[in-house]
């Protein structure tokens, strides 16, 4: 039967949270504060009174309302829904998941700190299929305990959004980031009283949130010992510059018919209009951007791929990482833009051939068999083939060989299970959701089997194990499925080719044509 389970910590006070099986949840517990909607997040060092409450979920970050029933409807599968409310100011919050046992203990568990994807849009670690309760009673079971923790970070304008203006007025930019870079903070000083060790922290994240925890790589202090990235990095989730912020912002201003106003009260309109309004009328597309300290610049593939450079600067102090992505991460591009499949045929041929060499576009064109006859339907899986080749898999395979002998690379080749368009793909988001195992109800045996071995493999991962050999002088990956044709793990030390389901897109492509030219006529047609 659950009930509650009151902790005393040194310096915040006594939390009381949910003791469930073998686990305790400690939910919604606030990690910082904020002055106004777009300060700096404050570190909350201590804190005086009476009993926190941390039985219920905190307030997510603002964001669109059904967010969450439309990224489970991309997974193609949906878990009952939450009633979650939003804040602005409220939202930087956590949520802990410790074995039971290691409270009644003086234990020093490896801590899973999770950053949720989304785009820089959406997200919260209280949506269900993000909840770490069951890889916490997993790491149990299969005895190796880990401390999760969710974390909540802004979104949207609220998280990235930035200008001249607001810079001069002393908003920074990349609040999202920096709420994580606080988060990380509070799990350093306050972790050890849930049983963690601060000093051995795996930064974990999905999508956006792989691409965060990359990006928190740019610190010269170290931040966690390693690193996990599922189907997110920074070379397909690309830092803008803050010329290209200007231009959102100002097109921000329009859509809120602020061209005219003044500094001031472009400003105030921004701290004091409510949230809802605000975003229901701009529809902006913010990213993290190249600020010169989060970011110091920006980055190419050579640079990433590079064993001997020192891109990023934490290569001197993240001790390992593991890095893949999805058969068919590019799923989420149809669901996210299907406008995208419109006469998609003649639009990416032309972006090809203005982009590419003569000799080079033929060789392109000609390896994903793209026509200009083709219909719509046709031509967009063709290039959805091309766009998960370049912005997910190379990105990947650029990490693995730049962190060489250090990087453990995985494909997941696992079919989504259920009714959809994507049904028996490997599809954007399915590997969080076998690894958090919250789908499990919804699973054949064989399938929550891989997901067992997935999630073992990571949490093995998390305490200095190395669950397949890292990649290096000797190339080597594993694989997770296809369970529908036979297959539940399997290694293998070829990159591309009909055995691992990856293409490799520079074949034949002639030395002076780049991945980064590749990735921005990925970048081309996903911005018509």
């Amino acid at each position: 039967m659950d009930s509650t389970f009151d902790l005393s910590t040194t310096h915040y006070g006594v939390l009381r949270g949910n003791a469930v099986e073998s686990v305790v949840e400690f939910l919604g517990v606030p990690y910082a504060e904020l002055r106004d909607r777009l300060a700096d997040a404050e570190l909350i060092k201590t804190r005086q009174g009476g009993i926190l409450d941390a039985t219920k979920d905190g307030p997510t970050a603002i964001s669109p309302r059904q967010g969450c029933h439309l990224e489970q409807e991309a997974i193609q599968h949906t878990l009952p829904p939450k009633d979650l409310p939003q804040s602005d100011r409220h939202c930087l919050n956590l949520n802990i998941t410790t074995p039971r046992v290691s409270l009644q203990s003086k234990s020093k568990l490896p801590v899973f700190v999770f950053i949720h994807g989304g785009g820089y849009a959406l997200g919260a670690n209280s949506w269900p299929q993000y909840s770490l309760q069951r890889l916490n009673e997993l790491s149990v079971r299969c005895n190796r305990p880990v401390v999760t923790v969710g974390i909540n970070y802004r979104l949207g304008v609220f998280g990235f959004l930035t200008s001249t203006e607001l810079r001069e007025a002393g908003y920074s930019p990349n609040n999202g980031l920096r709420d994580q870079r606080v988060a990380i903070e509070w799990v350093h000083r306050h972790i050890q009283c849930f049983g963690g060790d601060p000093s051995n922290i795996t930064i974990a994240g999905s999508s956006a949130g792989g691409a965060s925890a990359l990006l928190h790589l740019h610190s010269e202090t170290p931040l966690f010992r390693q690193l996990i990235s599922l189907s997110g990095t920074y070379l397909l989730l690309r830092p803008t510059t803050l010329d290209a912020q200007e231009r959102a912002y100002q097109k921000a201003l329009d859509s809120w018919g602020l061209s005219a106003a003044t500094p001031g009260e472009r400003i105030r309109y921004l701290l004091e209009t409510p949230a809802e309004e605000l975003f229901r009328n701009c529809s902006i597309s913010v990213m993290p951007s190249i600020d010169g300290d989060l970011i110091p610049t920006d980055t190419s593939f050579a640079e990433v791929a590079d064993p001997d450079g020192l891109h990023p600067i934490g290569k001197k102090w993240c001790q390992s990482i593991l890095i893949g992505d999805a058969a068919m991460d590019a799923s989420i591009i149809d669901f996210v833009q299907p406008e995208l499949s419109r006469n998609c045929a003649a639009r990416f041929i032309k972006l090809v051939n203005t982009n590419l060499p003569q000799a080079a576009a033929v060789a392109l064109l000609q390896k994903y068999h793209l026509l200009d006859e083709d219909s719509d339907s046709q031509a967009f899986l063709k290039i959805l083939d091309y766009l998960n080749h370049v912005t997910f898999n190379q990105p990947s395979l650029a990490f693995s060989m730049g962190w060489s002998n250090r990087a453990h690379l995985y494909y997941f080749n696992e079919g989504n299970p259920w009714d959809g368009p994507y049904q028996e793909k490997a599809t954007h988001l399915l590997d969080i959701a076998y690894l958090t195992q919250n789908f499990s109800e919804f699973l054949s045996k064989e399938q929550n089997e891989l997901a067992l071995r997935f999630a073992e493999d990571i949490l093995k991962f998390c305490h200095g194990l190395k669950p397949w050999p890292a990649t290096g002088t000797n190339f080597h990956l594993r694989l997770y499925g296809p369970t529908h044709a036979g297959c539940m793990t399997k290694d293998s030390t070829k990159p591309f080719g009909p055995e691992v389901n990856r293409q490799d897109v520079m074949a034949n492509l002639p030395e002076t044509v780049s991945r980064d030219t590749l990735i921005s006529i990925a970048e081309q047609f996903k911005s018509i």
